[in-house]
């Protein structure tokens, strides 16, 4: 059974309790009210006992004959009567009422008897007339010559008088109850709605459909916040999703382009290895060339695997171990390296305004050290110069040489992997230095771009 079933049930059923308990209530005030209004016919049916008795009287007969038209004469809906004589023996009328009364005045020897001492004023000095004993009488007792006439509520005859009130009200009832089932079914519906999307977009999202949909909600209702929590947790999936997405997109362009480098020296060191067998290893000199060929690719492939393995390292989604990095320390450990490699150009730093970066100390080092690396490469006897100073709250290092800078498509295509310009001539490389810049500047939070021209020289900058 859906919920919207359920909760238009539960309206209806609310709403039939209510009513129950309004005409239970109801009843009852109509029952006291009928009881109270019995009470008045009461007094009213006395005078008129009286008045048939003398009439009948008249008409020359006895109580005990004109009993059972008395009785006929004033009964009616919701009041019982019955005739009996002076001795309270039963002439007419209803047997089962109660005779208490009755009994106390029978046995007073007549209404006039049956008036309290305190009231009759004998102790007074001039002694008033005795009440009318008429005025005296119990609602249930009448006196009339020659009897008494008894009355008493009927309580079955004043709950069938409450028939008609109870249909209508029931018939109404009934109409109302049908009438909410429908209305709070369609506003059950209507509520539930966003919480059927919501279901919809999850069965979607379970089989595959990572599209975001995003429920906006004006009030700020549970549903509201339902499908608030919904659209993160969409957007998350999402933002997730693309992330694989590109890390395989990523990962297959990595191995298409790895085992497209690495088969160049593998097919050299092939092709050598079938010259030396074809009878070059019998010529000393010939041989020695062919191993040392066979050496520098064997060396290129060693330092590409070592790039490839480095840039799956930074690739992973290991976060990077960030620490206080002394800028200083840092760009002078570079700097010194640097003039290991090459001592006859100039090689300097400066730190301006900037003291520690927050990144992974190793990263940050491999980052600026392939940038100096290209610079060593690409920009033969130029001098290169580092800097750190801080920007607009980002702290800046910078390496610029002063070689013979890039076009626009080299600076463009600059961070590609195995991308290696189009004037690299001799020089030898994996085309992977900038892209593991470029990757460990990314995961410290930061950016890396190139300002370059051509004879004017070139400039990275990463920002942290």
């Amino acid at each position: 059974m859906k919920l919207a079933a359920r909760l238009s049930a539960l309206y209806a059923a609310l709403l039939g309790v209510t009513v129950v308990i309004v005409i239970l209530a109801s009843s009852i005030a109509l029952v006291f009210e009928l009881w109270q209004f019995s009470g008045d016919v009461m007094v009213a049916k006395h005078e008129e006992a009286r008045i048939l008795v003398a009439q009948y009287r008249r008409e020359g007969m006895s109580l005990a004959q004109a009993a059972p038209e008395i009785v006929s004469a004033m009964g009616g809906i919701g009041l019982r009567v019955a005739v009996y004589d002076l001795k309270g023996h039963y002439l007419a009328g209803d047997k089962t009422l109660p005779r208490k009364t009755l009994s106390a005045v029978v046995g007073a020897g007549g209404m006039q008897h049956f008036i309290p001492p305190s009231m009759r004023g004998h102790h007074a000095a001039y002694p008033p007339l005795p009440p009318d004993p008429t005025q005296l009488e119990p609602l249930s007792l009448a006196s009339v010559e020659g009897g008494y006439v008894g009355f008493a509520p009927s309580i079955p005859l004043v709950l069938v008088s409450l028939a008609p009130y109870w249909r209508i009200v029931l018939t109404i009832a009934l109409g109302a109850i049908l009438l909410s089932w429908f209305v709070g079914r369609l506003f059950a519906q209507q509520s539930l709605r966003p919480i059927n999307e919501v279901s919809d977009s999850l069965r979607a999202l379970a089989d595959g459909d990572y599209t975001q949909r995003r429920f906006v909600m004006a009030s700020g209702d549970e549903i509201a916040s339902l499908t608030s929590a919904f659209n993160d947790a969409v957007e998350s999936v999402a933002t997730a999703m693309d992330h694989r997405r590109h890390a395989e997109e990523r990962m297959r362009q990595f191995a298409a382009d790895a085992s497209h480098e690495l088969r160049t020296p593998l097919t050299v060191i092939a092709g050598y290895i079938d010259v030396l067998r074809r009878g070059a290893i019998e010529e000393p000199r010939i041989a020695r060339q062919i191993l040392a060929t066979m050496s520098l690719e064997k060396e290129h492939m060693r330092g590409l695997i070592d790039r490839l393995m480095r840039l799956a390292r930074l690739d992973s989604e290991a976060p990077p171990n960030l620490e206080e990095v002394d800028v200083a320390e840092l760009l002078r450990s570079q700097v010194e390296a640097a003039r290991r490699l090459d001592d006859r150009r100039t090689i300097d730093y400066s730190v301006d305004g900037v003291r520690t970066i927050s990144a992974d100390r190793g990263e940050l080092g491999e980052a600026v050290w392939n940038v100096i690396e290209n610079a060593l490469k690409y920009a033969p006897d130029a001098p290169i110069h580092l800097s750190a100073s801080r920007t607009n709250g980002h702290a800046v290092i910078t390496v610029r040489d002063e070689g013979p800078g890039m076009s626009e498509s080299e600076r463009l295509h600059a961070f590609e992997r195995f991308y290696r310009g189009d004037r690299r001539g001799e020089i030898t490389g994996s085309g992977l230095g900038l892209a593991i810049a470029k990757r460990a500047v990314e995961r410290a939070g930061g950016d890396i771009s190139i300002d370059s021209a051509p004879g004017q020289g070139t400039a990275v900058i990463i920002r942290i």
